[in-house]
């Protein structure tokens, strides 16, 4: 998403609890790997800020340890790119890893970013288990068919798209609004005093603006979508 700690946390995440729940039902003897998707919004046109999104997401995959990386190019905001720009991603790409591999982060703010992503992620998978009453795969199409489970923009015509996603202050990713996905009382008191607090600091209130500037910022040479100033 752009936020290092939120995304190491995210990949971090991921992998213990993929453990974790395939253990639970059984699966014990599955060997799990990660992807690391490089930023999927739009990019810069300028090709030096562009490798500046790519090298930022190397770094996400180096200190996640992800397994595989998805690599993206600096001509990503013109359409498909060429043989020499894939070259291109995949050289700054590995330069980065090369740099960073046997680094890691361990910092306070990664392990509360850790708990919050670990606590949402449950609260998503118990209800799609819920839902189809032990059987992932009818909680998961229920779960999408109810908003449960909800993909921010995703192109589909079964998706809810009720969820909407906006940074904090510190540009990590949170929930502008929830739509129908079943985060506790406790987690959306989170995430609302996270947006109040962007909005007090930008002087403005916390709305479907802030959604849609964090959409193009990348794009724009920023990470939060912050207002205009005169």
């Amino acid at each position: 998403c752009g936020h290092l700690v939120q995304d190491v946390a995210a990949m971090q995440v991921l992998q213990s609890l993929t453990d974790e729940y395939l253990r639970k039902y059984g699966y014990g003897d599955v060997n799990v790997t990660t992807v690391l998707h490089q930023w999927m919004g739009g990019f810069p046109q300028d090709e030096a800020k562009a490798y500046a999104v790519i090298g930022w997401g190397s770094a996400v995959a180096a200190l996640s340890h992800a397994t595989k990386v998805i690599v993206k190019t600096p001509h990503e905001a013109f359409g498909v790119p060429t043989k020499e720009a894939n070259a291109s991603g995949l050289l700054c790409t590995k330069q980065m890893i090369n740099m960073l591999g046997e680094q890691s982060i361990d910092t306070y703010s990664l392990q509360d970013e850790k708990v919050i992503i670990a606590s949402e992620t449950r609260c998503v998978l118990d209800k799609c288990f819920e839902l189809g009453k032990g059987d992932i795969a009818r909680g998961t199409i229920l779960a999408i068919r109810s908003g449960v489970l909800d993909i921010p923009f995703a192109p589909s015509r079964y998706n809810a798209g009720k969820m909407l996603p906006a940074r904090d202050n510190d540009g990590a990713i949170r929930l502008f609004h929830p739509g129908n996905v079943p985060l506790t009382p406790e987690l959306l008191e989170f995430h609302r005093q996270k947006m109040e607090a962007r909005a007090k600091y930008e002087k403005r209130e916390a709305s479907f603006q802030m959604v849609i500037d964090d959409v193009y910022a990348i794009s724009k040479g920023r990470l939060v979508g912050r207002p205009r100033t005169e």
